[in-house]
């Protein structure tokens, strides 16, 4: 067995246990698209091209209330943190909103926290960069199109404030679980066993042991939320609520355990096929749910051949999907009970075919097909 990694030796995203999945979901919370993307990319050289001048005006302001210069210190400190904010600046305006830029971002709101640099002040400097930086996008020629690149401007550092409050709360985490192992080795020293309660807590809530996968109180989390984002954004999305053909047959002949190996299949595929802005879920039992934002069901059927074919070419056992899916939005809402009633009753339409010919089926709106009729 190998040694056990320390949190010094891991990144801060790591260690706060950020995804690519998790990543291109915050930034499809925000709407931030390849529109988006784009104008925040066409702006860099307008912005960047008077960018000492701009970070000079930062600092001017931030050095004008007594906190924050108290807090700078001194000279050094202010040319370093000059530096950085040139770097951050140009950053933004580069478009690439991967692990090292979210890296970046947590370990500046960590070493902010570190510095007790107050939320008030931190969100104060914030909106006055905003605010230069709009000014610099209204001087810089864009015409109409000025209000789009702002907006698109705000999302991402909409984006970076709560990377950065994601932090603080995560240092604050550290603070207390230092105080929980000083709980522990008490409790050890009187027999009794704490084993990271909180940690396996959050675990148990939010995911699926045998999957991997969120569970079913993440995925209604995940699909109320799916919903205020569409209705706020008049977006589509989709949710296919699955049931594995044949699994009992598996259970009963192979016994429980390739049971769990056909699920821990199911949830590899899921993991694998799904976009990093989908949400695939274990409902329970043999059923899944995946939830597919900013999708139509004119475009489903290449994800939903995808996924059947990535599927067969790994299982060992004869387990076919029968699948209802249907579409929410982006001008009809329902609460995510009914959504999942709705996909689960299109699911069982389809599960009535499998029964005659074991293979993948799926219904949707009137309409029925499987892999091998198209």
């Amino acid at each position: 067995m190998g040694a056990k990694i320390s949190s010094a030796e891991k990144s801060l995203i790591d260690q706060m246990g950020f995804s690519g999945r998790e990543i291109a979901r915050r930034l499809h919370l925000i709407d931030f698209t390849d529109s988006d993307l784009f104008r925040i990319k066409s702006a860099k050289e307008a912005v960047t091209k008077r960018l000492p001048e701009l970070i000079e005006d930062f600092y001017s302001y931030q050095l004008s209330d007594p906190e924050i210069a108290e807090i700078i210190g001194d000279v050094d400190t202010l040319r370093r943190l000059k530096k950085y904010m040139t770097e951050y600046v140009r950053s933004i305006f580069d478009g690439e909103y991967g692990t090292d830029y979210v890296n970046t971002r947590l370990r500046i709101g960590k070493v902010h926290k570190r510095l007790d640099v107050r939320p008030k002040l931190y969100m104060k400097t914030h909106a006055y960069l905003q605010q230069i930086l709009d000014t610099e996008i209204d001087n810089a020629g864009f015409g109409e199109d000025a209000k789009f690149v702002k907006n698109a401007l705000h999302k991402i550092l909409l984006f970076d404030a709560e990377l950065i409050f994601d932090a603080y709360v995560q240092a604050y985490l550290t603070e207390m679980q230092g105080a929980t192992r000083e709980v522990e080795k008490y409790a050890s020293q009187v027999g009794i066993k704490l084993d990271n309660m909180f940690a396996r807590l959050h675990d148990k809530t939010q995911k699926d042991s045998v999957t991997g996968l969120h569970n079913r109180r993440a995925l209604y989390d995940y699909l109320k939320r799916e919903c205020q984002v569409a209705e706020r954004h008049k977006l589509s999305f989709v949710v296919i609520y699955m049931d594995l053909n044949n699994f009992k047959s598996v259970n009963d002949l192979h016994g429980h355990q390739a049971g769990d190996e056909v699920l821990a299949q199911v949830g590899k595929t899921l993991l694998s096929v799904t976009r990093a802005v989908d949400i695939p879920a274990r409902y329970g039992g043999d059923e899944f749910c995946i939830i597919m934002p900013r999708t139509s069901l004119a475009e489903i059927a290449v994800p939903i051949s995808r996924l059947t074919h990535h599927f067969d070419r790994r299982s060992k056992y004869p387990v076919t999907f029968s699948m209802g899916i249907i579409q929410v939005g982006p001008t009809f809402f329902e609460e995510p009970e009914e959504l999942i009633a709705k996909a689960d009753q299109m699911m069982y339409e389809a599960k009535q075919r499998a029964h005659q010919d074991g293979h993948h089926h799926w219904q949707f709106e009137g309409k029925e097909n499987s892999p091998e009729n198209k």
